[in-house]
């Protein structure tokens, strides 16, 4: 850098428009110090606009004290400090404290936090919920994806099968009524992966183009469709994010045999 009086000046009159930016004070320029210019912005307080600039850099949360949520876990007797963070444009709470994410957050545009003054500081964590896939890429990690990964995903809520055996669908709570069977070379296999969820209506398509459907969670010989033999659909089906479409033409021809066989069978 140039040392020369007029390129010191400019570089300082540059920090005060920056700094002007971002906190909205109007600073007097004579006088200039550069201690105080180059502070960090964790010793800086910022207006509503200046906080919504910096929520947009990588890796920043902005926060104000008054920012406090009850641990639901504590019966009222702990309150979690928190702010707010961006990824792939949307925005998170943080709770700074603990180092952990919470849910999406609406209420940034609030009046209230508005008319608040704001602080700034470096996000010590990238990870959201059990989104390890994305965690482990930005940080240049090769997981280890043996059952015990498994179970923290199946724990997060997620379904999980293996990548040479498909057939096999471990869930989580939610899916009470499902049974799995797994064996020894299952417990000890590196190869399990999240199963992907679809919605009834992701796979409607396949139903109005002649396929058969059904819930992962259902028996193997249940579906709907043409040949299907399970009749009837109730309001948990039609919000279950488990369905997949059997799309093998010998199991579509086994539910076929079965539906047919249990028509002779009751007429």
């Amino acid at each position: 850098m140039d040392k020369s009086p007029k390129s010191q000046k400019e570089y300082y009159q540059d920090r005060i428009r920056e700094y002007e930016k971002r906190t909205g004070k109007s600073m007097n320029v004579k006088g200039v110090s550069k201690m105080y210019y180059d502070y960090d912005t964790a010793d800086t307080i910022f207006n509503y606009s200046a906080a919504l600039d910096l929520l947009n850099q990588k890796n920043i949360y902005i926060y104000h004290d008054l920012l406090v949520e009850e641990d639901i876990l504590s019966n009222g007797t702990n309150w979690l400090k928190y702010g707010y963070t961006k990824k792939d444009d949307k925005i998170y709470k943080y709770y700074y404290e603990i180092k952990k994410w919470g849910n999406e957050a609406k209420e940034l545009d609030s009046d209230s936090n508005k008319s608040k003054v704001w602080k700034a500081a470096m996000l010590m964590t990238k990870h959201i919920g059990s989104n390890f896939d994305d965690f482990a890429k930005e940080n240049n990690i090769e997981l280890k994806r043996d059952i015990n990964w498994a179970l923290k995903m199946i724990e997060s809520g997620k379904m999980m099968s293996r990548e040479s055996n498909p057939n096999i669908t471990l869930f989580p709570k939610k899916y009470d009524h499902a049974e799995s069977t797994i064996t020894t070379e299952d417990l000890f296999a590196e190869d399990w992966v999240v199963v992907p969820n679809k919605s009834f209506e992701d796979v409607l398509v396949d139903l109005y183009a002649g396929k058969t459907i059904r819930r992962k969670s259902w028996s193997p010989d249940w579906g709907v469709g043409k040949y299907a033999r399970y009749g009837k659909l109730i309001y948990l089906d039609l919000i279950a994010d488990d369905w997949e479409v059997v799309d093998v033409v010998a199991e579509v021809d086994a539910i076929q045999k079965d539906h047919i066989d249990f028509r002779i069978k009751t007429s």
